[in-house]
């Protein structure tokens, strides 16, 4: 029994002799959401066929919500009351969506997600008036556009 018992502790020790440790390492990091955009032009002037131009140069490391929003919901006659209607075409290199909205529509402010992430990309925004300007005069409307970053797809909530 003595002989039994030295070897079972001989053998629980030299278990122990070969027994192997286990560790964990866990790897963390993290990358604010950052969107930007450089305009080409802030001041846009309507051709004498009723089209205006503009790029915005788009720089966003995750999915994004561009917001719009039209001060008049078209361009104001400063003279009078009348509003001139116009729509905005959007498009952007990189991304599936183009996307068609009037001024009127953007008085209130117009939404829409992009789900791709977009690095120095180009968006192409073209106005055109529905209606030639018949009056005299200046007009004048602002577009307020704001991109905000989005870590999980469809924008912020």
């Amino acid at each position: 029994m003595m002989k039994r018992l030295t070897w079972l502790v001989l053998c629980c020790l030299a278990s122990n002799a070969y027994s192997n440790d286990e560790v964990s390492i866990t790897l963390l990091g993290y990358i604010a959401p950052v969107c930007e955009f450089t305009p080409q032009s802030n001041n846009l002037a309507f051709s004498s066929n009723g089209i205006a131009n503009t790029t915005l140069v788009i720089n966003c490391n995750s999915p994004m919500r561009i917001s719009m929003q039209s001060l008049n919901g078209g361009l104001s006659h400063e003279q009078s009351n009348n509003i001139s209607s116009y729509n905005i075409n959007w498009s952007l290199e990189g991304a599936k969506n183009v996307v068609s909205v009037s001024a009127q529509a953007i008085k209130s402010t117009y939404s829409f997600d992009i789900n791709e992430i977009i690095f120095d990309s180009v968006a192409q925004i073209q106005l055109t008036l529905d209606d030639p300007l018949i009056y005299a005069g200046s007009y004048q409307d602002v577009i307020r556009i704001e991109m905000t970053p989005s870590v999980v797809s469809g924008g912020v909530l």
